[in-house]
């Protein structure tokens, strides 16, 4: 009898030990929307953990998220997920760590808004929201082949935005209402490889002390007030947009555009397939 108390008390000690030592691994899920109980992704939401992924089906999802910290939000097929604000306020808003990949982000006051640090904004449409599309602060997240266009105010606006290693890179940012981008503040960030064209004011406008800017290899063409001379290391001609207005598609008609290329040798602007 002593020996079964001695045994079965060894066990619960090198139980003990076991789950000090070797902690429960937590592994990543992929909730998908909708699904059995989830209709929408404010409800999956709601569900995940840091590491999760919510995987979005083709459709129009008319709601407001918040992209919970560490989650990444992915549409199944490219632009065939679409949040549509309704009208009003800001219709993605990201916590930190947090990605969002491949779908439409459309008609709210703001279309995403970031102030974490690690976010991504990657391969998504932000379009037809009646202010700003992004707007960034404090952190820059790596926005990065996305198109950002006929937004009623600004496409892309960053205030104190500062990156190591996050940039503006290969974007399509054409026919907003103001400027295509707007940085102000004490910011320090990257940009590359853009196309920056047909915006209502100025392609890049620099506010306040926002002067440690690196710009290069972009092509700033037809904005209504642009500066002259166009900043050494860019361009200036006209991307030839295959059908920017009725088919949103901002790939350039290789019968017309003149060819340029980035700093990665790659063609300027979002990198998408239609």
């Amino acid at each position: 009898m002593s020996i079964f108390r001695t045994n079965k008390a060894l066990g619960i000690c090198l139980a003990m030990a076991a789950s000090l030592v070797f902690p429960a691994l937590s592994l990543a899920a992929s909730i998908q929307v909708p699904s059995m109980g989830i209709q929408t992704i404010s409800e999956a939401m709601m569900r995940t953990r840091a590491g999760d992924t919510v995987l979005v089906d083709n459709g129009i999802y008319r709601e407001h998220v918040l992209i919970a910290p560490g989650v990444t939000l992915m549409s199944r097929s490219q632009f065939g997920a679409i949040i549509d604000g309704t009208g009003r306020g800001t219709v993605v808003t990201m916590g930190k760590n947090t990605s969002i990949s491949g779908i439409e982000v459309r008609n709210g006051t703001i279309g995403i808004f970031s102030n974490g640090a690690g976010n991504s904004i990657t391969s998504c449409k932000i379009v037809k929201n009646w202010q700003t599309g992004i707007i960034a602060v404090r952190h820059l997240p790596k926005i990065e082949d996305n198109v950002i266009a006929f937004n009623r105010g600004s496409g892309f606006q960053g205030w104190d935005v500062r990156s190591t290693n996050a940039t503006i890179n290969h974007n399509s940012i054409a026919y907003n209402g103001n400027h295509g981008l707007a940085i102000g503040g004490t910011s320090e960030i990257i940009m590359e490889n853009n196309v920056v064209a047909h915006n209502e004011r100025f392609g890049l406008k620099i506010l306040s002390d926002a002067e440690r800017i690196q710009v290069s290899n972009n092509n700033f063409y037809r904005n209504l007030l642009s500066p002259r001379p166009i900043p050494t290391g860019n361009f200036s001609f006209d991307p030839a947009f295959m059908s920017p207005r009725t088919k949103m598609n901002f790939k350039s008609d290789p019968a017309q555009c003149c060819k340029a290329k980035g700093t990665d040798n790659e063609e300027l602007g979002a990198r998408l397939t239609y």
